[in-house]
């Protein structure tokens, strides 16, 4: 199951602003950050440490845990990449709603064994 078009939307927008407000970017309206933009490198400039922050931002916010390099190497790529990760990582489980509270996407926590 999928979620709708206007919940990944605001899904991006939710990770638009948690990009700019966990880096500090200079960016005055993160909505206006390109969905395609690349987020590692040329894009928005961040580097292997800020993945990493990164990372860890989104254990913290969704639950998810990217487990390889190839993995994160996808999910990096963009915000939409980022957002179509998170979406396939939680739609197993349940779909992602709107708080009524918060107004926050959230999701429920994925636990998830490592072999070998």
């Amino acid at each position: 199951m999928h979620i709708l078009d206007r919940e990944l939307d605001q899904l991006k927008s939710r990770l638009k602003h948690l990009v700019a407000d966990q880096f500090r970017l200079d960016i005055p309206e993160p909505d206006k950050i390109a969905d395609d933009a690349p987020l590692i490198g040329s894009g928005l400039g961040l580097d292997s440490l800020d993945a990493l922050e990164l990372a860890i931002c989104l254990e913290e916010e969704f639950g998810l845990s990217i487990d390889s390099r190839e993995e994160s190497h996808r999910a990096f790529a963009s915000i939409s990449s980022l957002a179509s990760y998170i979406e396939a990582r939680l739609a197993p489980v349940r779909p992602l709603k709107q708080s009524q509270a918060s107004g926050q996407i959230t999701g429920q926590v994925l636990t998830s064994s490592l072999s070998g």
